[in-house]
């Protein structure tokens, strides 16, 4: 098993990945990353973002099959350059073994290599093994955003959580 930069290689393996995850898992990672509509349009798109330079994509490898996917997002706004949004998603079978947490050290000494600042993401409250993963690597909540969605009549809370790279002494 090793963690690879995803390319154009891996669109087949990166569509079969996205086939087989389940709805719960599929919803989610919609809401605060690509929307995954078909697999063969999701793989196209983030393969099209890589390729233009707006994201760098990461995937845990298994005998060609693909087990997890990760994001680097870049933000167009030169004011920005220095802040990247943070994806990650895993087949729900893969959870809990420890291969988000290697996914998302991958991506942070990436990122610190790549001279970025400041990591930031979103994730449902009620999404605790990911939630725990990010503090225990050092991130940090900058909000909630309480009743943010609310679907079959249940509302979902939103948490905004960063990773300092270079602490600057700037506050705001």
């Amino acid at each position: 098993m090793r963690i690879v930069k995803l390319s154009k290689n891996h669109r087949l393996a990166l569509e079969e990945f996205l086939s087989t995850l389940d709805s719960r898992t599929t919803y989610d990672y919609t809401r605060f990353g690509y929307r995954i509509k078909s697999p063969s349009e999701t793989a196209v798109k983030i393969l099209d973002e890589i390729a233009i330079g707006n994201s760098v994509g990461y995937v845990i490898i298994d005998n060609k099959r693909i087990l997890g996917f990760g994001h680097l997002d870049f933000f167009s706004k030169k004011e920005k350059r220095h802040v990247v949004k943070l994806g990650i998603i895993l087949k729900q079978r893969q959870h809990g073994k420890g291969l988000g947490r290697r996914l998302l050290d991958s991506m942070i000494v990436d990122a610190t290599k790549m001279g970025i600042e400041k990591i930031w993401l979103a994730t449902y409250a009620d999404n605790q093994r990911a939630f725990r993963l990010y503090l225990s690597r050092g991130f940090g909540v900058e909000g909630v955003f309480r009743k943010e969605e609310k679907a079959r009549g249940r509302y979902r809370d939103v948490i905004s959580m960063a990773l300092f790279l270079k602490e600057t002494g700037d506050r705001d």
